[in-house]
């Protein structure tokens, strides 16, 4: 802004309660440049998966973020998140929990609060307006490279806020004399056994062989329970209890999924620094007269 909406008088900026505000010195208006208030939408669908749009326009044109836009005049952040839902998808839902305000800075609005809400479908039909590209539902754990950082700060606190630890599954796998780790593509970085959620409707035993196939290529043979671990600290974005299989490898291992690299390595060679409490399951693993599975 430049001139003064009331007198048309040039403003200047002039410190006042502690800020740099812009003033009109012929009529004494005070211009106070407030966030936009922003909401987002955290909607899950079956086993646990969360629905991304592609935008379609700037900011983040081309990218996957939350279900979300502006608050209206005379219109409630509940009003407003329902009603960008079905103008943007086609489709009702029902607002579940507020997860929390957050502050945003955008190069294209300026300072924004963003309001993030849990919501439930009404619908999996979807009908798409020009500001969505495309809709897809993603497992949590492998969630695409999001822009916004309050939608990354709204999706790590939903987790935070549920009431139950959440169920994984680490698999040690032998193969070739040592033991596979894939060096992971998303937080927490580094090396890792191979592992995930449990979904919804699937056994431990389930979720192991699955996600040992989707990260390494590899089946599973000969699998059984090792152990259970549960320190609340033991993954840095929640609480997670993990049972741990053991099992031998068969096939041709590939990196594939969330998993960038695939390697084997041999006792006493293993990365110095390995993710969530990886190091302390080997050790067990080692000191249990454990070899190569």
């Amino acid at each position: 802004m430049q001139y003064c909406s009331e007198c048309a008088g040039t403003l200047e900026k002039k410190e006042i309660e502690g800020h740099q505000r812009l003033v009109c010195p012929r009529c004494g208006k005070i211009y106070y440049q407030n966030p936009l208030p922003v909401v987002a939408a955290v909607i899950i669908g079956k086993e646990g998966r969360i629905l991304l749009t592609k935008r379609g326009l700037p900011p983040g044109k081309g990218r996957w973020a939350l279900l979300g836009g502006f608050v209206e005049k005379d219109e409630s952040p509940e009003e407003a998140i329902l009603r960008e839902m079905k103008e943007e998808i086609g489709i009702e839902g029902k607002i579940e929990d507020l997860i929390g305000v957050y502050k945003n800075e955008s190069e294209l609005y300026g300072s924004i609060t963003v309001i993030g809400y849990k919501i439930s479908s009404q619908s999996e039909t979807y009908t798409l307006n020009e500001e969505v590209k495309e809709v897809r539902f993603f497992p949590s754990d492998r969630l695409p490279s999001i822009p916004f950082s309050s939608h990354k700060r709204i999706l790590e606190d939903l987790w935070r806020t549920r009431k139950s630890p959440i169920p994984t599954v680490d698999i040690i796998i032998g193969k070739e004399g040592g033991i596979i780790l894939i060096k992971r593509k998303n937080p927490p970085y580094g090396w890792a056994l191979p592992g995930g959620f449990v979904n919804y409707g699937e056994s431990l035993e389930c979720a192991a062989r699955r996600e040992l196939k989707e990260e390494t290529n590899l089946e599973a043979k000969g699998l059984r329970q090792f152990r259970t671990y549960s320190d609340p600290a033991r993954d840095p974005r929640f609480h997670t209890i993990t049972t741990v299989f053991i099992g031998k490898g068969e096939g041709k291992g590939k990196a594939a999924d969330d998993a960038e690299q695939l390697k084997i390595f041999k006792k006493g060679e293993f990365p110095s620094k390995l993710a969530f409490d990886h190091k302390k399951i080997l050790e067990d693993y080692f000191k249990g007269g454990y070899s190569n599975a």
